[in-house]
């Protein structure tokens, strides 16, 4: 059965109720929404329109005596209705987060950078921070360098067009000397060159049959780390802030936290879920895919790097359904532009 439309006074309590319990973080009565938030109306007209609301089902009341809460369905209106007109960047609050952000930055190479950011947001935020690195997929394969390090070891950098590098230590099960890596490198980069990524993965292996006098062991472990260039892996996020939602009130009973903190340290997953991500996407509760994220939100912006075109990362963070959207949206939206500029 569809839910009937809202009304004009449903709409602005909900929009107050939501932007109360953001800042309380406990159940709003009537009396308190119209002291905070100035309705201009009386608080027997809220209990009304509280009461509609949670027939329709966009807020709930956790006790008998207890305020109002939003709902799912509840924040989900919000979020349609307000991040339609959101103006992001345009007040002092925001422009102050950009500063910030902007002055917290360190150079380095892109995996410091994006570590830093993740730490920036987490901390700006009070959220858990999340920043996907960029996925090598469908960028275009420029060359490669291998070099040995000694004892078994070698070197592989990547090189994309637009100058996105990416260093990766091997491990091979037999000697080898630099002349014969410079050899590989020349037979690499002729037969690569002008791929993207995701090409490469499938075709990489038929292109390099001959491949003179260096080990086959080698090759195929050079072939490996090529290949995996193309798969969004744990190791391509970076998170910072789980100290922040471990204090949130939503997750003090551990058994609310403890699958959240596992999908956090394994990563894969959470790593495979951004990467599907594309612009501005927000989605609440049980809209996601892992249960653990059941009492969660999820806000995140993709960014593209500068000269690297189809070059994709994604920039976010993860809380409590209660949650400032409003804000997070503007922080996430600056931090993506900013760091389309930084790793290039």
């Amino acid at each position: 059965m569809a839910t009937s439309p809202l009304s004009k006074r449903e709409i602005q309590v909900l929009l107050a109720l939501v932007k109360a319990h953001v800042a309380l973080g406990v159940p709003v009565g009537s009396q308190t929404l119209n002291q905070r938030e100035d309705l201009g109306v009386s608080s027997a007209t809220i209990r009304n329109a509280l009461a509609s609301l949670e027939e329709k089902g966009y807020v709930s009341q956790p006790h008998v005596s207890a305020g109002r809460v939003p709902s799912e369905k509840g924040y989900r209106f919000y979020v349609q209705r307000c991040m339609a007109t959101a103006d992001a960047g345009s007040d002092e609050a925001e422009i102050t987060l950009r500063q910030q952000l902007e002055a917290a930055q360190q150079e380095g190479d892109y995996e410091e950078i994006l570590h830093q950011l993740a730490r920036t947001i987490g901390d700006l935020s009070d959220q858990l921070g999340l920043v996907l690195a960029p996925r090598f997929n469908q960028g275009i394969f420029h060359k490669l360098e291998l070099w040995h390090l000694g004892q078994r070891r070698l070197l592989l950098v990547v090189t994309i067009r637009g100058g996105l590098t990416k260093s990766l230590m091997i491990e091979v099960d037999c000697a080898v000397s630099q002349r014969d890596l410079e050899a590989l490198s020349r037979l690499f980069n002729e037969r690569l060159h002008g791929l993207t990524m995701a090409e490469i993965q499938n075709a990489v292996e038929a292109r390099m049959v001959e491949f003179g006098p260096v080990p086959r062991l080698v090759v195929e472990a050079v072939v490996g780390q090529i290949e995996g260039l193309a798969i969004t892996r744990g190791a391509d996020l970076h998170i910072s802030g789980t100290r922040n939602l471990c204090l949130k009130p939503e997750f003090d009973d551990p058994s609310h936290v403890a699958g959240l903190v596992d999908l956090v340290e394994k990563k894969d997953i959470l790593a495979q879920l951004m990467s599907e991500r594309h612009g501005v996407v927000i989605t609440i509760g049980s809209e996601h895919r892992p249960r653990a994220m059941g009492r969660c939100s999820m806000v995140t912006a993709s960014y593209e790097v500068t000269g690297a075109k189809g070059v994709m990362g994604v920039i976010g963070v993860i809380g409590p359904t209660r949650m400032p959207y409003r804000s997070l949206v503007s922080l996430v939206n600056c931090a993506a532009s900013r760091a389309a500029n930084l790793i290039c």
